[in-house]
């Protein structure tokens, strides 16, 4: 390791410590490249964050946002690797800190963020956070002086490193106490696969509860461009869905806190699965899991259900729920693409207008990655980098199915917020100008789209009152309402809601004009006292 030191250079810092502790950290730097050319195997399965060390999780690769943070011997100095990138890679030193000094998180936060340049967080912005390498929270500077390395993911919910293609993480409690292991399969964009997640008997019962629920076509919201052109949906996908929430099944309830624990992501977070049934021929043309907001200029919901871009899909985790020997692949369109204007903190290009980029043919599936079907293995993708960016590269799309086959799948996606997290318009948001809002100010007490609804439960128990997510195409439970209570809130005109209850669930309503009252009967229908019904 010493000898190999020669050879990098560039991994000395020149700053900060005294000599010895520069060497060590240097050496520590210089052990992982001399391994690689060496060809030496490189630990790649990391069982524990008190075991963990920096080198594990540095990477060629640059993951804007994703910041490592090596502690040096068992002092108090700090190595800080900018998106989690090897000094070689990055052309530049590690950025040295010493946290003698530091009494309190405050302090550590303030330091940490003008040593990395962490931009202040816009309005509805999460802010960034400390974890370890299970991805548990780091709360105080204690625990942070403890550990060996520690992670600053600036989008603030924690992200697995994908480091390089072949990495493993062993993420522990994943199946009750046993862990599961997330294979990375790309980097750009970060997607890892984990297999056996799902038993044989969990598919099956999934898809029996699915078949109870009844599976039908499939719709999404249609961007503004798609509506002037009159987009047919069948010209997108051609599949059959179910939304399948946790009161349905102890099955569906159980998966949804495995996926919490495989993501370290509160299950508040989740969305309720959707299940998707794909027959011979039938496919899903490329598209995102997250929102690209300038292709919803002018539609108001869809930024205030977004919080300007700041509550959205963080991650997908796909489920294989049977084996597809022909077609059927989950394909990555542009896959090893590079990323767009990494250095902005906010907003970036279109893949397409970067150097190397390419607007790949949605309806084909010849290039990029694909990854074929397999019973009880799960695809973790994220649909933002680390900085709160989306991610362009994570365009996707479900290849036909082969002759005589059937396939099963299912999308549980993961919020940035919880689902219940709720926003009001701002006319001077920086998303306005980033991505091109043309719907003009409409905030404030005249606003003529402000709609004031009110749900009266004269059920004989309590409900759910769920609001239709344009964005996610799914329902999403606001608040709840006692048996006997009544609860009232600001919406807006075309936004639809549904009351559910442990047993049924109500027909849908509309709120079409500025103050609007609903009862829930005791035959779970909801009769309208003003407005109109769906």
């Amino acid at each position: 390791c010493s000898s190999s030191c020669e050879r990098c250079p560039s991994a000395m810092p020149s700053s900060g410590p005294p000599a010895g502790r520069r060497r060590a950290a240097a050496l520590a730097a210089c052990a992982w490249l001399w391994a690689r050319t060496a060809g030496s195997p490189v630990p790649g399965v990391v069982d524990a964050a008190a075991t963990a060390s920096a080198a594990d999780y540095l990477s060629e690769e640059a993951f804007p946002g994703l910041h490592v943070i090596e502690r040096v011997g068992e002092g108090p100095e700090l190595l800080l690797h900018r998106a989690g990138q090897l000094p070689a890679a990055a052309g530049r030193e590690p950025i040295w800190a010493d946290a003698s000094h530091w009494g309190s998180m405050a302090e550590a936060r303030r330091d940490l963020e003008e040593l990395l340049g962490i931009p202040a967080p816009e309005p509805l912005q999460t802010e960034w956070a400390l974890f370890d390498a299970q991805g548990r929270r780091v709360l105080d500077v204690a625990r942070l002086g403890e550990l060996p390395v520690a992670f600053v993911v600036e989008l603030g919910q924690w992200m697995w490193p994908a480091v390089r293609v072949g990495f493993e993480h062993t993420a522990a409690g994943v199946k009750g106490e046993a862990p599961a292991v997330l294979r990375t399969l790309s980097l750009r964009p970060v997607v890892f696969e984990v297999r056996d997640f799902i038993t044989e008997a969990e598919a099956e019962e999934v898809m029996d509860v699915g078949r109870g629920q009844g599976l039908h076509s499939s719709e999404g919201v249609l961007t503004t461009e798609a509506i002037a052109q009159r987009t047919r949906h069948s010209e997108f996908r051609t599949s059959k869905q179910a939304w399948l929430d946790n009161g349905l099944a102890p099955v569906i309830k159980e998966l949804d806190g495995r996926v919490a624990n495989l993501t370290r992501v509160p299950a508040s977070h989740n969305e309720p699965v959707q299940l998707l049934r794909y027959e011979e021929g039938e496919y899903y043309h490329g598209h995102m899991d997250w929102t690209e907001l300038e292709f919803y200029p002018d539609q108001r919901e869809v930024w205030v259900d977004t919080h300007f871009g700041h509550k959205d899909r963080l991650a997908t985790v796909f489920w294989y729920l049977t084996d597809v020997a022909e077609g059927g692949e989950t394909i990555f369109l542009k896959h090893g693409q590079p990323i767009c204007d990494m250095e902005s903190p906010r907003g970036g290009k279109h893949t397409q207008e970067c150097e190397g980029g390419r607007d790949p043919d949605m309806t084909l599936c010849e290039k990029g990655l694909k990854v074929p079907p397999r019973r009880g293995t799960v695809l973790l993708w994220y649909n933002f980098h680390p900085n709160g960016r989306g991610d362009r590269n994570a365009l996707h799309a479900s290849c036909p199915v082969g002759s005589n086959f059937t396939k099963w799948s299912g999308n549980k996606w993961v919020g940035i917020k919880p689902r219940g997290a709720q926003a009001e318009w701002i006319d001077d948001h920086p998303a306005i100008q980033r991505h091109g809002w043309t719907g003009g100010s409409r905030s404030g007490p005249e606003d003529p789209d402000e709609c004031d609804i009110t749900f009266m439960n004269d059920a004989a128990e309590a409900a759910d009152v769920m609001w239709y997510s344009p964005s996610t195409s799914s329902f999403q439970k606001i608040r709840s309402v006692s048996a006997g209570g009544s609860t009232s809130l600001q919406s807006y005109r075309r936004h639809t809601f549904q009351l559910w209850t442990p047993s049924r669930r109500s027909n849908k309503v509309t709120c079409q004009r500025g103050s609007m009252e609903f009862v829930l009967t005791s035959d779970h229908r909801l009769r309208r006292q003003a407005g109109a019904e769906l």
